[in-house]
């Protein structure tokens, strides 16, 4: 996306990406279309005023005929939702009172959707599922509970509940790493934690170095301060410290982001020796260094140890209970030095004045659960990664891998073409795909997608058998694409 002195302009691909999230789709596909981009004006992800792409490049970026894209901008123009002006090309009407899209004639050659409705199979999403003793121990609560809480508190506690921080604080020095309650901050999941630290640490044109690829949180967190990035392979140990520190030698960035202890999306571990290489940049260079563990629990191996680096007065933590227990907790924290965690405090109260008390609460008990919830995504996430790739060995031979160590995801790698027009075909045939372009700083790992394993097997076989299905569609395209253009030329 784009701003320009007359507004934002989507490029074609960034809309490919963005129309994944709006879901499968039947009827003609002019019609799949124009609903798709209208559910995004609705909600805003198209802003009035926004441009458009012109209709043969996004044509191209979702492996359509131009003919369906002008019929799909045509009927949104006429209910309003776009305009088209002079020199500027489509945009989004500044106009919100618009009425419902209106129909056009059947053209149903033009579709290339399966017939009859479908059920989106949301592979877009990484999440893991809830624990059933999150229910049990939520269900524990008292009123006498909940009467401590509402009698004793006014309801804002900025930095978190004292007793939750205490406990948290107790866990790390527990595993060898001394931490004050002072050193903790409860945050509303991981994701307000990165964003507490992208704009407390990040002006805008601050370097930021990243992991390639690494969490799509982390970099819309990061774009959002202005910041510049730059890249950092990732192997099968983890990130090539060597390179890091060959960048950091060269230049002075503001920040590094990494996953030591379980990487999202590849699931690699960072190698003990590498860690400790990495601690010790800290003392040679002034750079913040953002180590996130939120999927710390989650290794194969049974690594259940706080997973931090080490403690630096440079070094910011961010730890979660969402992502081993249930995404709904929407419970973080961030452990730094007590002046850092001051400063983030601050940022934190111009827009929220503390995480529900409720949530806290229940956390506090949880934590005592930690290693009983570890050993059980220790036994069912393994499973549901022989089962996917399994599925992906009959399915999709020619898709390549490599085994995660962690995590609820396999990185996968597409044999040819890239992941954002695939991820078109693969929408039509009812699954919701992230392209690895939206893992990247620069769009380079497009050639990858990311495939959660944390679902039914029911759920998975008919996903990849879809996939399949899709994949099928998507070679067939691009051969006529690659023999059309041969023959031209």
């Amino acid at each position: 996306m784009i701003q320009h002195g007359n507004g934002l302009r989507f490029s074609a691909d960034e809309l490919a990406r963005m129309l994944v999230g709006t879901g499968a789709r039947s009827g003609p596909l002019y019609r799949q279309l124009s609903d798709s981009l209208a559910e995004l004006i609705e909600r805003g992800e198209l802003p009035p005023g926004a441009a458009l792409p012109p209709e043969r490049a996004l044509a191209t970026a979702l492996t359509v005929s131009r003919t369906t894209v002008v019929a799909a901008y045509q009927a949104l123009r006429e209910s309003k939702r776009l305009e088209r002006r002079q020199g500027s090309g489509t945009r989004v009407s500044p106009d919100r009172n618009r009425e419902t899209v209106s129909g056009l004639a059947g053209d149903h050659a033009a579709s290339q959707f399966l017939n009859g409705p479908l059920v989106t199979i949301d592979f877009a999403t990484a999440a893991l599922p809830s624990l059933d003793l999150v229910a049990d121990v939520a269900a524990g609560l008292t009123r006498d509970d909940y009467l401590r809480l509402t009698g004793t508190y006014h309801g804002y506690h900025l930095r978190g509940l004292p007793a939750l921080r205490e406990r948290i604080a107790r866990w790390y020095s527990d595993g060898g790493l001394p931490t004050a309650p002072e050193d903790i901050l409860i945050t509303s999941g991981a994701q307000q934690a990165l964003e507490l630290v992208a704009r407390g640490c990040l002006q805008a044109g601050d370097g930021v170095v990243v992991e390639q690829p690494t969490y799509r949180g982390a970099l819309e967190a990061f774009a959002r301060t202005g910041s510049r990035l730059r890249t950092v392979r990732i192997d099968e140990h983890g990130l090539d410290v060597a390179a890091l520190e060959r960048l950091l030698t060269n230049e002075s960035p503001r920040l590094v982001y990494v996953q030591a202890a379980a990487h999202n999306p590849t699931g690699v571990v960072l190698s003990d020796e590498r860690r400790q290489r990495l601690a010790k940049l800290l003392d040679q260079h002034e750079v913040v260094l953002v180590d996130d563990t939120s999927l710390a629990g989650t290794a194969f191996d049974g690594r259940s140890t706080p997973a931090a680096l080490a403690t630096h007065e440079r070094l910011v933590t961010i730890g979660s209970l969402s992502k081993l227990f249930w995404g709904g907790l929407r419970l973080g924290w961030i452990r730094a030095v007590p002046q850092v965690v001051s400063r983030f405090a601050q940022v934190r109260g111009i827009t929220d004045l503390g995480s529900s008390l409720v949530a806290q609460e229940v956390a506090l008990r949880l934590i005592d659960h930690r290693e009983q919830a570890a050993a059980e995504r220790r036994t069912t996430l393994p499973v549901g990664l022989q089962t996917l790739t399994g599925l992906l060995a009959e399915h999709l031979p020619d898709w390549s891998w490599r085994e995660p160590e962690a995590g609820a995801s396999l990185w996968v790698r597409l044999p040819h073409g890239d992941a954002t027009h695939f991820a078109q075909i693969a929408l039509r045939y009812g699954v919701a795909l992230l392209p690895g372009a939206v893992f990247s700083a620069d769009g380079s790992t497009d050639h990858h997608t990311r495939l959660p394993y944390a679902l039914p097997t029911a759920t998975l076989t008919q996903g990849v058998t879809r996939l399949a299905q899709a994949w099928t569609d998507y070679v067939n395209r691009t051969t006529v694409d690659v023999t059309l253009t041969s023959a031209v030329t």
